[in-house]
């Protein structure tokens, strides 16, 4: 019979947050003797009733007005304004990275330089998951649809966004599938800046091609749905979902260009669209191949693309560290 494993309740330590244990040891290891508490948060709270479980009576405060005079532990908050730049240690309590920037750039606009600071994170740096509007963009768009592509990779897609918000003409994506990555688009135009997007693909898997070199395509990703991807954005006035073969499709685009994305895999479509897609883009516009790179799959995707640039001297290009590869059209005075 097995032996029964004995129960061990939890003790106090193991429910005080990692990052907040390193702050009372930075804290222990400082030789101020007042230490202020800055920013309310979980945090905060649980360094205020360790500091007063050790003999230490710490200021609470804050730079938002929203908690000036908030308690926590049994007194109130006061104004960072408030303190005096005297040596008192100022702990930074704030963890969500969007406050804690406001919070240090506080004391940057007010110039509290000579009190000396210290803070802590416990998360790694991630702006597509923890920043706005970056974080907002992903959540909206993931309600819409699910990608395939990398969390990295949508993370792009809303940077060209951004860095083309003020470059006239369209959004086009060819190779849609299930929507996900047009979602991450939509979101951020309409976030920068409202644009016509166009969103094509066959819903029927990748055609036959012509070339020999894309005979591993034939069919592939047909398991989609375009109904589905169409009442995605069914409240949305500027996207069209275009069905159909994108070698017959493609031209529907008549306006320049501001951002075009090429996530069609074959060397066929690389090769129509970008040379349908250059003219049309504006100076300052970006195409961004998707899967630029990805082996063995897309070699000649891949080789055709090089060769496209070859001849291309207005063409800033940035190739990404693993998949994918993009181009802006230089802007001339």
């Amino acid at each position: 019979m097995a032996e029964k494993e004995e129960f061990v309740p939890p003790e106090l330590a193991d429910y005080i947050p990692a990052v907040v244990k390193r702050l009372m040891r930075r804290i222990d290891s400082e030789p101020s003797a007042k230490v202020a508490l800055y920013g309310f948060s979980d945090n905060m709270k649980w360094l205020y009733r360790l500091l007063k479980e050790s003999g230490r009576d710490p200021i609470l405060c804050d730079w938002r007005p929203k908690y000036i005079a908030y308690d926590c532990g049994g007194k109130n908050l006061v104004s960072v304004d408030s303190l005096r730049d005297d040596g008192t240690l100022l702990v930074v309590c704030i963890e969500e990275i969007h406050d804690m920037k406001a919070s240090m750039r506080y004391l940057i606009d007010k110039q509290f330089n000579r009190m000396p600071v210290i803070y802590d994170r416990s998360e790694p740096h991630d702006p597509f998951h923890q920043e706005e509007p970056f974080r907002g963009i992903a959540r909206r768009a993931r309600a819409r649809a699910r990608s395939m592509i990398s969390d990295a990779q949508l993370f792009d897609l809303i940077q060209f966004i951004r860095a083309t918000a003020n470059v006239p003409g369209d959004v086009v994506e060819y190779g849609s599938l299930h929507g996900g990555s047009g979602a991450i688009l939509v979101e951020a135009v309409n976030h920068y800046g409202k644009k016509l997007v166009w969103l094509f693909d066959s819903f029927a898997g990748i055609p036959k091609s012509k070339y020999g070199l894309d005979h591993r395509w034939d069919g592939s990703f047909s398991n989609n749905s375009y109904h589905e991807v169409r009442d995605a954005f069914s409240d949305c006035d500027n996207v069209r979902v275009v069905k159909g073969n994108i070698a017959e499709t493609f031209d529907s685009v008549k306006n320049p260009i501001s951002f075009g994305y090429v996530a069609s895999d074959t060397l066929q479509s690389g090769e129509l669209l970008l040379n349908f897609m250059w003219p049309k883009l504006s100076p300052g516009g970006i195409i961004a191949v998707c899967d630029y790179g990805s082996y063995p799959n897309c070699v000649p995707l891949t080789v055709m693309t090089d060769k496209f640039l070859e001849d291309k001297p207005d063409a800033f290009v940035f190739h990404t560290a693993h998949v994918g590869i993009f181009f802006m059209k230089r802007v001339h005075s």
